[in-house]
């Protein structure tokens, strides 16, 4: 259903976003006329009201944007990118860009609606995804096979969409945890800004550019990129789905030891990242097939014969393949607003109304996008340090007084022999707050800086606080019993 209702949205901002170019004439020039483009560019880029700015980098920036008609009424919200054209991106858009004009349409990359350059700039307008990033999901989910059979086989499809590309593959070269979105039931691919067409018969890549834990060795000048190099990257992404641990090529050359690896995905995981391309996986569809039948080994009650599903972890999830490109049916929302021409002076004072009317946005969005996930999670585990804080700080002081009452004892606790105030201050006392402490605590942040802490969901963090309040609890227990039996004279008793 959740893919329906993204295939159903999708087909209205796809029909909403072509009358507005019709109106304006977006489309119609831009092979034609350079001059009437630039002109069109220049008209259209005043009009967008910047609600947030995603990412900024020296090469390019990231902003959440809104399209305000001369009324005030507003599309959106779209993503839109401004990259320096000196530094040599952009050209993936290009290329996903006349697929979809060409009828392709993908489950798993954004819907681009417009490329142009201004200036010095080029200008890129896609679609908004909600959700939060595949780092985030990690971190919230804490890693394991469960959740690579969750999302690893989403992004090979969304991989393997933009290498059916024709007439040459799309090669991403950047496929890491932060540019894969995930919400939903669904996973977006994001961040084309160096991906290439593979060239044939080429050395080399003309610039050496992606992430040194994720990227291939041929992306920094030892060969070409093709599509065994974001295998490549597929499979240090799994690599950190299964242990939130950046990659390296130290851990490669190791063979993946890390103990929260199944043996058979390691091997999965050891071919992915061969050193040489011929040894990897000639394919991301034969790198999914040979992780899928991993898992699949690794967790046999999970696998029931026939059917692709259990426990609600897709083992085999149906595939990505482009849908039809969509009719002419569907919501006939009326463009009256934006079929004036845009004027400077109407679109200079329209993009700066703070909020314009939901109702006239013919895509139906609220025009105020979700908050950002991984602001709310760096948010989040803020008050949680701050909330281990006073945890630690009040485990700490029971500790202390615990102690003095052991080293410095008072009149009547003078008069008990040292090992029954070891067992009923430091016995008791210690495992007990400690237990209580230690389930307490938010674990999220230490998880990912103690190696003990690594597996401690909420679940475990409990049952350890238990054991230990119940030990706490024994020794209590022998000090009653002692006093019960007169192996010690309890002063406050006997008086």
């Amino acid at each position: 259903m959740r893919r329906i209702e993204r295939r159903w949205n999708r087909q209205k901002s796809d029909e909403a976003w072509a009358r507005l170019s019709c109106a304006f004439g977006m489309m119609g020039s831009m092979e034609n006329d350079p001059l009437a483009t630039y002109l069109d560019a220049l008209a259209r880029d005043d009009c967008y009201r910047v609600q947030r700015v995603l990412k900024q980098s020296p090469h390019e920036t990231t902003e959440v944007v809104y399209f305000v008609g001369a009324n005030d009424a507003q599309l959106g919200p779209f993503v839109r990118k401004r990259i320096n054209c000196d530094a040599e991106m952009g050209k993936g858009y290009y290329h996903l860009l006349e697929a979809q004009r060409a009828g392709r349409r993908f489950l798993h990359l954004p819907r681009i609606y417009d490329v142009h350059r201004r200036d010095d700039e080029l200008i890129v307008v896609m679609e908004f995804v909600a959700g939060r990033t595949l780092r985030d999901e990690v971190f919230a989910c804490d890693p394991s096979l469960k959740l690579a059979l969750r999302w690893f086989p989403l992004l090979c499809d969304g991989v393997a969409e933009m290498h059916s590309l024709a007439p040459s593959p799309l090669i991403h070269r950047d496929l890491k945890p932060d540019n894969v979105l995930v919400g939903e039931g669904q996973l977006t691919v994001l961040d084309f800004g160096i991906a290439r067409p593979y060239r044939d018969g080429a050395d080399s890549d003309t610039t050496h550019f992606g992430t040194r834990s994720y990227a291939p060795p041929e992306q920094f000048g030892y060969g070409q990129t093709d599509v065994r190099s974001d295998g490549y990257a597929l499979g240090m992404i799994l690599y950190f789905l299964l242990t939130e641990r950046e990659p390296s090529p130290a851990v490669v050359r190791a063979g993946f030891p890390d103990p929260e690896i199944p043996p058979l995905v390691r091997g999965v995981l050891a071919r992915a990242c061969a050193f040489d391309p011929a040894s990897r996986f000639q394919s991301v569809q034969e790198l999914k097939a040979a992780f899928m039948a991993a898992a699949q080994a690794e967790m046999p009650h999970r696998a029931q014969a026939g059917q692709g599903q259990a426990a609600g972890v897709p083992l085999a999830p149906p595939s990505s393949a482009a849908f039809p490109p969509s009719g002419a049916s569907g919501s006939e929302a009326p463009l009256a607003a934006f079929a004036s021409p845009v004027v400077g002076t109407a679109c200079s004072a329209a993009s700066t109304s703070p909020n314009a009317a939901d109702a006239s946005s013919p895509v139906g969005i609220s025009s105020q996008a979700p908050a950002s996930p991984s602001t709310a999670y760096r948010a989040s585990i803020v008050v949680g340090m701050v909330w281990n804080v006073l945890v630690l700080l009040t485990w700490g002081l029971f500790m202390l007084a615990s102690t003095v009452a052991v080293v410095n004892p008072n009149q009547n606790d003078q008069q008990l022999p040292l090992w029954f105030l070891l067992m009923e201050y430091i016995g008791f006392f210690w495992p007990c707050f400690s237990g209580i402490a230690y389930a307490l605590l938010d674990k999220r942040w230490l998880r990912r800086h103690i190696p003990f802490m690594k597996g401690q969901t909420f679940k475990r963090g409990l049952i350890l606080g238990v054991i230990l309040v119940a030990i706490g609890c024994a020794f209590m227990l022998l000090c009653v019993i002692c006093i019960a039996t007169g192996a010690v004279a309890y002063p406050s008793a006997s008086s």
